[in-house]
């Protein structure tokens, strides 16, 4: 129960701290959510009942969502559009390190008052980033702080020995002033407009079952590690260590194969992995718990191409609706998730049965959606209609090949960090907060 509340928390701060952080900026409401989760964190040891408990359990999900949804914005608007994949990887290998980091202080830490107050703390350390962490310049532009937003822009390519000349500045101003001028006549888009016609709203709800699924068994299977047998530390350890690698080949393969092949190789892989531990016998710990890293590894990789994938399906008009109600999908999945786990309690291998059966149908249910590996983005609800048409289970309609030379669809600042690398962007501030939430 308390853990459902948490994901309950969790939905709740991706609506709220989304809405929030284009209200008020990016480090304003990223400091007052890491202020939250370090004041109901710290709280938690002291509930004096379990009712108190869940609702403060319910504030560290909103803002632990909140630090990481602000922080990820914050991250990929400070770079230019070239670094972006950069960014949003090392990103996530901080929530990951952070992960693996908690199997450890549990280890030595067995109180779990004790472990809540260790993890509570760290947030502390983050406090006096306020001085180094600017605001998003894209944020400050779209405000229309202009001044603000070049100086630090000016500061950024400074820093970087980049030279930023007026003309430059001037060209991306008047391109963001274009974009403001709206082609639709302001027309405001619901959610309906994700399922009006019958091709989106097809693909509507195949992407949305992928979000609730993909989150669902990646809760599920990092909450069940106990059910393995052997050190529950360990396996929980290396249920976070197992992700690295999915990372990585989950970006060197869609790069090559498009989104919509390794996606479905990675859903239904993992999701026989999780099938097989049924004819597994209990004695054979290794072989099950080689079998359910399989399972973390496919459904991990899953999640790093969904995001992606999901924003090039919809189309410019609806594309942040779009991966906003796919978010909360995901949500629904994690709130069920725990429940799941305590199949095991029935069963041992039940749990692993339903997280790869689900897994597999998500799968093929993707061979119905396009590839858009060097397609043309759609912009409207038309033109998204007509997206994917025309294709075949196995010939699916859209792009196949990347092309050599694609431009942004979007006007952007100009790209003042030309010498990031690996090694120079986890030296960005923002990036460590990631690393708590992984705890």
């Amino acid at each position: 129960m308390a853990q459902s509340i948490y994901m309950v928390g969790v939905l709740i701060g991706s609506i709220t701290f989304g809405d929030l952080s284009d209200r008020f900026g990016r480090k304003v409401v990223m400091f007052v959510a890491i202020v939250l989760n370090l004041v109901s964190g710290i709280s938690t040891m002291f509930a004096p009942n379990f009712t108190a408990f869940v609702i403060l359990r319910l504030f560290v999900g909103v803002s632990s969502l909140g630090i990481y949804l602000v922080n990820f914005v914050l991250a990929c608007e400070i770079v230019g559009p070239s670094r972006r994949t950069l960014v949003g990887t090392v990103d996530y290998v901080f929530f990951v390190l952070g992960y693996m980091l908690e199997a450890g202080l549990a280890y030595f830490i067995r109180t779990w008052t004790h472990l809540q107050l260790a993890i509570s703390l760290l947030s502390v350390l983050w406090l006096p980033l306020w001085c180094v962490v600017t605001e998003s310049p894209r944020w400050l532009l779209a405000k229309g702080r202009t001044d603000e937003a070049r100086v630090i822009v000016e500061k950024m390519a400074k820093t970087n020995g980049v030279d930023f000349p007026d003309a430059l500045w001037e060209k991306m101003v008047e391109s963001k002033d274009k974009l403001a001028e709206t082609p639709d006549n302001g027309r405001f888009y619901s959610v309906r407009d994700l399922v009006r016609t019958p091709n989106l709203a097809k693909k509507s709800a195949i992407v949305f079952y992928n979000w609730g699924v993909i989150t669902m068994v990646y809760y599920g299977l990092s909450l069940n590690t106990s059910a393995l047998g052997g050190d529950d530390y360990i396996n929980f350890f290396l249920s976070g260590l197992v992700e690295f690698p999915a990372l990585l080949m989950s970006i060197i393969v869609i790069e090559k194969w498009g989104r919509r092949s390794p996606h479905i190789m990675f859903m239904v892989g993992g999701g026989v992995a999780c099938i097989c531990t049924l004819f597994v016998p209990s004695d054979l710990f290794p072989l099950t718990m080689t079998l359910a890293m399989i399972g973390k590894f496919g459904i991990a990789a899953s999640f790093n191409i969904i995001y992606i994938w999901t924003g090039e399906i919809y189309p410019t008009v609806v594309r942040n609706l779009g991966l906003g109600v796919s978010s909360m999908w995901a949500r629904v999945g994690g709130i069920i998730s725990p429940f799941l786990a305590l199949l095991a309690d029935s069963w041992r291998p039940l749990p692993y049965i339903v997280f790869g059966g689900v897994s597999v149908l998500g799968g093929i249910l993707c061979l119905m959606l396009p590839e858009t590996l060097g397609a043309p983005l759609p912009q409207t609800l038309e033109e998204a209609e007509d997206f994917g048409k025309g294709g075949s289970l196995l010939c699916p309609a859209g792009g196949h090949k990347k092309p050599e030379d694609t431009k942004e669809l979007e006007a952007d600042l100009p790209d003042t960090s030309p010498s990031v690398d690996a090694t120079n962007a986890m030296t960005n501030p923002s990036f460590y907060l990631s690393f708590e939430t992984g705890l």
